[in-house]
Protein backbone atom coordinates (compact mmCIF):
# COMPACT_ATOMS: atom_id res chain seq x y z
CA UNK A 1 0.00 0.00 0.00
CA UNK A 2 1.37 3.43 -0.97
CA UNK A 3 2.00 6.20 1.52
CA UNK A 4 -1.08 8.38 2.25
CA UNK A 5 -0.36 12.12 1.92
CA UNK A 6 -1.75 14.62 4.36
CA UNK A 7 -3.73 17.66 3.17
CA UNK A 8 -0.73 19.96 3.75
CA UNK A 9 1.50 17.71 1.61
CA UNK A 10 -1.11 17.66 -1.19
CA UNK A 11 -1.34 21.49 -1.14
CA UNK A 12 2.47 21.80 -1.23
CA UNK A 13 2.65 19.41 -4.20
CA UNK A 14 0.01 21.36 -6.15
CA UNK A 15 1.85 24.65 -5.49
CA UNK A 16 5.10 23.08 -6.73
CA UNK A 17 3.43 21.90 -9.93
CA UNK A 18 1.80 25.30 -10.62
CA UNK A 19 5.05 27.19 -9.98
CA UNK A 20 7.14 24.82 -12.12
CA UNK A 21 9.34 23.67 -9.27
CA UNK A 22 8.30 20.07 -9.94
CA UNK A 23 7.67 18.49 -13.34
CA UNK A 24 4.66 16.20 -13.79
CA UNK A 25 6.56 13.74 -16.02
CA UNK A 26 9.27 13.36 -13.40
CA UNK A 27 6.67 12.66 -10.70
CA UNK A 28 5.06 10.00 -12.90
CA UNK A 29 8.46 8.40 -13.49
CA UNK A 30 9.17 8.26 -9.76
CA UNK A 31 5.70 6.80 -9.09
CA UNK A 32 6.31 3.78 -11.33
CA UNK A 33 6.45 0.55 -9.32
CA UNK A 34 9.86 -0.99 -8.81
CA UNK A 35 10.47 -3.97 -11.10
CA UNK A 36 11.85 -6.98 -9.21
CA UNK A 37 14.07 -9.32 -11.18
CA UNK A 38 15.19 -12.81 -10.23
CA UNK A 39 18.43 -14.15 -11.65
CA UNK A 40 18.05 -17.57 -13.30
CA UNK A 41 21.02 -19.55 -14.57
CA UNK A 42 19.97 -21.80 -17.45
CA UNK A 43 23.23 -23.75 -17.15
CA UNK A 44 22.20 -25.04 -13.69
CA UNK A 45 18.38 -25.18 -13.57
CA UNK A 46 16.68 -26.02 -10.29
CA UNK A 47 15.30 -29.53 -10.59
CA UNK A 48 13.32 -29.69 -7.35
CA UNK A 49 10.37 -27.57 -6.26
CA UNK A 50 10.12 -25.90 -2.86
CA UNK A 51 7.71 -28.61 -1.70
CA UNK A 52 10.17 -31.33 -2.72
CA UNK A 53 13.04 -29.55 -0.96
CA UNK A 54 10.86 -29.29 2.14
CA UNK A 55 10.26 -33.05 1.98
CA UNK A 56 13.99 -33.65 1.59
CA UNK A 57 14.54 -31.49 4.66
CA UNK A 58 12.16 -33.62 6.73
CA UNK A 59 13.70 -36.89 5.51
CA UNK A 60 17.27 -35.90 6.26
CA UNK A 61 16.42 -34.21 9.56
CA UNK A 62 15.07 -37.62 10.59
CA UNK A 63 18.25 -39.23 9.21
CA UNK A 64 20.38 -36.88 11.32
CA UNK A 65 18.44 -37.71 14.49
CA UNK A 66 18.49 -41.48 13.91
CA UNK A 67 22.16 -41.47 12.86
CA UNK A 68 23.18 -39.56 15.98
CA UNK A 69 21.27 -42.01 18.19
CA UNK A 70 22.83 -45.07 16.53
CA UNK A 71 26.39 -43.74 16.60
CA UNK A 72 26.26 -42.33 20.14
CA UNK A 73 25.74 -45.82 21.57
CA UNK A 74 28.31 -47.35 19.22
CA UNK A 75 31.00 -44.77 20.04
CA UNK A 76 30.03 -44.49 23.72
CA UNK A 77 30.36 -40.76 23.41
CA UNK A 78 28.19 -37.67 23.11
CA UNK A 79 27.40 -37.23 19.43
CA UNK A 80 25.12 -34.79 17.65
CA UNK A 81 24.24 -34.44 13.96
CA UNK A 82 22.36 -31.35 12.73
CA UNK A 83 21.10 -30.71 9.20
CA UNK A 84 22.45 -27.29 8.17
CA UNK A 85 21.29 -26.80 4.57
CA UNK A 86 19.78 -28.42 1.48
CA UNK A 87 21.22 -27.07 -1.80
CA UNK A 88 20.92 -27.72 -5.53
CA UNK A 89 24.16 -27.42 -7.50
CA UNK A 90 26.19 -29.18 -10.16
CA UNK A 91 28.33 -32.18 -9.28
CA UNK A 92 31.46 -30.31 -10.38
CA UNK A 93 30.71 -27.52 -7.88
CA UNK A 94 30.29 -30.09 -5.13
CA UNK A 95 33.64 -31.74 -5.95
CA UNK A 96 35.46 -28.38 -5.90
CA UNK A 97 34.00 -27.49 -2.48
CA UNK A 98 35.39 -30.61 -0.75
CA UNK A 99 38.98 -30.52 0.61
CA UNK A 100 41.49 -33.26 -0.09
CA UNK A 101 42.26 -35.63 1.56
CA UNK A 102 38.89 -36.45 3.06
CA UNK A 103 36.69 -39.44 3.78
CA UNK A 104 34.36 -40.48 0.96
CA UNK A 105 31.84 -43.30 0.94
CA UNK A 106 30.20 -44.19 -2.37
CA UNK A 107 26.88 -45.95 -1.89
CA UNK A 108 23.82 -47.00 -3.83
CA UNK A 109 20.15 -47.01 -2.81
CA UNK A 110 18.44 -49.90 -4.63
CA UNK A 111 15.93 -50.26 -6.18
CA UNK A 112 16.84 -46.75 -7.42
CA UNK A 113 19.64 -46.85 -9.97
CA UNK A 114 22.83 -44.82 -9.67
CA UNK A 115 25.35 -43.98 -6.97
CA UNK A 116 25.48 -41.37 -4.21
CA UNK A 117 28.25 -39.95 -2.01
CA UNK A 118 28.64 -39.50 1.74
CA UNK A 119 31.61 -37.31 2.65
CA UNK A 120 32.97 -36.58 6.12
CA UNK A 121 35.77 -34.28 7.28
CA UNK A 122 38.85 -36.05 8.64
CA UNK A 123 38.66 -34.24 12.00
CA UNK A 124 35.42 -36.06 12.78
CA UNK A 125 36.58 -39.34 11.21
CA UNK A 126 39.79 -39.61 13.24
CA UNK A 127 37.94 -38.56 16.38
CA UNK A 128 35.51 -41.47 15.87
CA UNK A 129 38.36 -43.91 15.18
CA UNK A 130 40.23 -42.79 18.29
CA UNK A 131 37.09 -43.30 20.39
CA UNK A 132 36.54 -46.80 18.98
CA UNK A 133 40.16 -47.72 19.72
CA UNK A 134 39.86 -46.68 23.36
CA UNK A 135 41.16 -43.11 23.12
CA UNK A 136 39.61 -39.82 24.18
CA UNK A 137 38.59 -38.83 20.64
CA UNK A 138 41.54 -36.61 19.71
CA UNK A 139 42.49 -36.56 15.99
CA UNK A 140 46.18 -36.61 14.97
CA UNK A 141 47.96 -33.35 14.27
CA UNK A 142 48.62 -34.22 10.62
CA UNK A 143 45.44 -35.23 8.77
CA UNK A 144 46.19 -37.94 6.20
CA UNK A 145 44.30 -40.52 4.11
CA UNK A 146 42.96 -43.47 6.07
CA UNK A 147 44.76 -46.81 6.15
CA UNK A 148 43.02 -50.07 5.25
CA UNK A 149 42.48 -50.88 8.92
CA UNK A 150 41.02 -47.43 9.60
CA UNK A 151 38.75 -47.76 6.56
CA UNK A 152 37.53 -51.08 7.93
CA UNK A 153 36.71 -49.42 11.26
CA UNK A 154 34.87 -46.55 9.53
CA UNK A 155 32.90 -49.08 7.50
CA UNK A 156 31.13 -50.05 10.75
CA UNK A 157 30.23 -46.39 11.30
CA UNK A 158 28.96 -45.99 7.73
CA UNK A 159 26.82 -49.13 7.95
CA UNK A 160 25.00 -47.61 10.91
CA UNK A 161 24.43 -44.40 8.96
CA UNK A 162 23.05 -46.44 6.05
CA UNK A 163 20.62 -48.11 8.46
CA UNK A 164 19.46 -44.68 9.66
CA UNK A 165 19.08 -43.54 6.05
CA UNK A 166 16.90 -46.53 5.22
CA UNK A 167 14.63 -45.85 8.18
CA UNK A 168 14.41 -42.12 7.39
CA UNK A 169 13.22 -42.86 3.83
CA UNK A 170 10.62 -45.42 4.97
CA UNK A 171 7.78 -42.87 4.90
CA UNK A 172 8.38 -42.04 1.22
CA UNK A 173 10.05 -45.01 -0.47
CA UNK A 174 11.57 -48.32 0.56
CA UNK A 175 15.31 -48.22 -0.21
CA UNK A 176 18.14 -50.57 0.73
CA UNK A 177 21.36 -48.50 1.01
CA UNK A 178 24.55 -50.42 0.21
CA UNK A 179 28.15 -49.29 0.57
CA UNK A 180 30.06 -49.59 -2.73
CA UNK A 181 33.56 -48.42 -1.80
CA UNK A 182 35.56 -45.97 0.34
CA UNK A 183 37.89 -43.27 -1.04
CA UNK A 184 40.08 -40.45 0.27
CA UNK A 185 39.85 -38.08 -2.72
CA UNK A 186 36.54 -37.01 -4.22
CA UNK A 187 38.17 -36.13 -7.55
CA UNK A 188 38.62 -39.86 -8.18
CA UNK A 189 34.87 -40.46 -7.71
CA UNK A 190 32.75 -39.77 -10.80
CA UNK A 191 29.18 -40.80 -10.05
CA UNK A 192 27.70 -38.43 -12.70
CA UNK A 193 29.05 -35.92 -15.21
CA UNK A 194 30.26 -32.59 -13.89
CA UNK A 195 27.30 -30.60 -15.28
CA UNK A 196 24.61 -32.87 -13.84
CA UNK A 197 22.51 -31.45 -11.03
CA UNK A 198 22.70 -32.91 -7.53
CA UNK A 199 21.01 -32.18 -4.24
CA UNK A 200 23.51 -31.65 -1.42
CA UNK A 201 22.69 -32.13 2.27
CA UNK A 202 25.16 -30.50 4.67
CA UNK A 203 25.40 -31.57 8.32
CA UNK A 204 27.34 -30.40 11.33
CA UNK A 205 28.69 -33.33 13.36
CA UNK A 206 29.90 -33.04 16.96
CA UNK A 207 31.79 -35.94 18.56
CA UNK A 208 32.65 -35.10 22.14
CA UNK A 209 34.52 -31.81 21.95
CA UNK A 210 35.31 -32.14 18.22
CA UNK A 211 33.14 -30.92 15.36
CA UNK A 212 33.23 -31.17 11.59
CA UNK A 213 31.18 -31.37 8.42
CA UNK A 214 29.37 -34.27 6.80
CA UNK A 215 27.66 -34.06 3.40
CA UNK A 216 25.38 -36.39 1.46
CA UNK A 217 25.24 -35.89 -2.33
CA UNK A 218 22.38 -37.45 -4.31
CA UNK A 219 22.25 -36.89 -8.11
CA UNK A 220 18.95 -35.81 -9.61
CA UNK A 221 18.90 -38.76 -12.01
CA UNK A 222 18.89 -41.15 -9.03
CA UNK A 223 15.70 -39.79 -7.44
CA UNK A 224 14.02 -38.64 -10.66
CA UNK A 225 11.84 -41.81 -10.91
CA UNK A 226 10.25 -41.01 -7.52
CA UNK A 227 10.21 -37.20 -7.80
CA UNK A 228 6.39 -37.18 -7.64
CA UNK A 229 6.51 -38.98 -4.29
CA UNK A 230 8.60 -36.19 -2.75
CA UNK A 231 5.60 -34.35 -1.38
CA UNK A 232 5.11 -33.12 2.17
CA UNK A 233 1.45 -34.21 2.04
CA UNK A 234 2.47 -37.78 1.18
CA UNK A 235 5.03 -37.68 3.98
CA UNK A 236 2.42 -36.85 6.62
CA UNK A 237 -0.15 -39.22 5.13
CA UNK A 238 2.28 -42.15 5.22
CA UNK A 239 3.37 -41.43 8.77
CA UNK A 240 0.09 -42.88 10.15
CA UNK A 241 0.94 -46.43 9.12
CA UNK A 242 4.57 -45.92 10.08
CA UNK A 243 3.59 -44.69 13.52
CA UNK A 244 1.38 -47.75 13.95
CA UNK A 245 4.35 -50.01 13.27
CA UNK A 246 6.50 -47.96 15.62
CA UNK A 247 3.90 -48.20 18.39
CA UNK A 248 3.65 -51.95 17.92
CA UNK A 249 7.43 -52.22 18.16
CA UNK A 250 7.46 -50.12 21.34
CA UNK A 251 4.66 -52.26 22.82
CA UNK A 252 6.62 -55.41 22.01
CA UNK A 253 9.72 -54.23 23.86
CA UNK A 254 7.78 -52.76 26.77
CA UNK A 255 6.16 -56.11 27.39
CA UNK A 256 9.62 -57.59 27.88
CA UNK A 257 10.65 -55.06 30.55
CA UNK A 258 11.24 -56.63 33.99
CA UNK A 259 9.42 -54.94 36.90
CA UNK A 260 9.85 -55.51 40.66
CA UNK A 261 6.74 -57.19 42.15
CA UNK A 262 6.47 -57.69 45.91
CA UNK A 263 3.83 -58.49 48.50
CA UNK A 264 3.31 -56.71 51.79
CA UNK A 265 2.53 -59.35 54.44
CA UNK A 266 1.84 -56.85 57.20
CA UNK A 267 3.44 -54.57 59.76
CA UNK A 268 4.55 -54.91 63.35
CA UNK A 269 5.75 -52.34 65.88
CA UNK A 270 8.27 -53.41 68.50
CA UNK A 271 10.65 -51.62 70.85
CA UNK A 272 14.33 -51.33 70.03
CA UNK A 273 15.34 -53.57 72.98
CA UNK A 274 12.91 -56.22 71.68
CA UNK A 275 14.46 -55.98 68.21
CA UNK A 276 17.95 -56.44 69.62
CA UNK A 277 16.79 -59.46 71.63
CA UNK A 278 15.28 -61.32 68.66
CA UNK A 279 16.64 -64.81 68.03
CA UNK A 280 16.12 -67.52 65.42
CA UNK A 281 12.70 -69.07 65.92
CA UNK A 282 11.06 -66.02 67.50
CA UNK A 283 7.64 -65.07 66.10
CA UNK A 284 6.51 -61.53 65.22
CA UNK A 285 2.80 -60.79 65.39
CA UNK A 286 1.69 -58.85 62.28
CA UNK A 287 -1.37 -56.64 61.90
CA UNK A 288 -2.99 -58.92 59.27
CA UNK A 289 -5.32 -61.88 59.69
CA UNK A 290 -4.56 -65.17 57.90
CA UNK A 291 -7.45 -64.91 55.42
CA UNK A 292 -7.18 -61.12 54.90
CA UNK A 293 -6.13 -60.12 51.32
CA UNK A 294 -2.54 -58.93 50.91
CA UNK A 295 -1.44 -55.93 48.84
CA UNK A 296 0.63 -56.75 45.75
CA UNK A 297 2.97 -53.92 44.69
CA UNK A 298 4.39 -53.28 41.21
CA UNK A 299 7.25 -50.92 41.85
CA UNK A 300 5.89 -48.52 44.46
CA UNK A 301 2.18 -48.79 43.58
CA UNK A 302 -0.50 -51.20 44.74
CA UNK A 303 -1.82 -52.91 41.60
CA UNK A 304 -3.45 -56.11 42.93
CA UNK A 305 -4.64 -57.91 46.06
CA UNK A 306 -4.38 -61.62 46.75
CA UNK A 307 -4.32 -64.46 49.28
CA UNK A 308 -1.11 -66.14 50.50
CA UNK A 309 -0.43 -69.79 49.76
CA UNK A 310 2.02 -72.19 48.10
CA UNK A 311 2.83 -73.22 44.55
CA UNK A 312 4.73 -76.47 44.86
CA UNK A 313 7.52 -75.81 47.34
CA UNK A 314 7.45 -72.04 46.83
CA UNK A 315 5.51 -69.38 48.67
CA UNK A 316 2.98 -67.69 46.41
CA UNK A 317 0.07 -65.25 46.28
CA UNK A 318 -3.17 -65.94 44.41
CA UNK A 319 -4.46 -62.73 42.80
CA UNK A 320 -8.08 -62.08 43.73
CA UNK A 321 -8.66 -58.53 42.47
CA UNK A 322 -7.04 -55.65 40.53
CA UNK A 323 -6.73 -52.19 42.03
CA UNK A 324 -7.78 -49.38 39.68
CA UNK A 325 -6.31 -45.94 40.27
CA UNK A 326 -8.00 -42.68 39.33
CA UNK A 327 -7.30 -41.61 35.75
CA UNK A 328 -6.43 -45.14 34.60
Amino acid sequence: MGEILSQEEIDALLRALSSGAAEAEKIKEEAKPEVRLKVYDFRRPEKFSKDQIRTFHMIFSTFARLGATNLAGFLRSRLQIDLVSVDQLTYDEFVRSVPSPTFVCVFSIPPLEGRCVLQMSLDVVFSMIDRLLGGVGAPPGNLRPLTEIENRIMLEVVERLMSALKEAWANIYQIDPRVENLESNLEFVQIVSGNDMVVLFSFEVEVGERSGVMTVCIPYIVVEPIAQKLSASLWFASRKSYDARAQENIRHWLQRVRLPVWVKLGEARIRLRELLALEVGDVLLLDRRVHEPLEVYVGKRVKMRGLPGRSGRRLAVKVTEYVEEEGQ
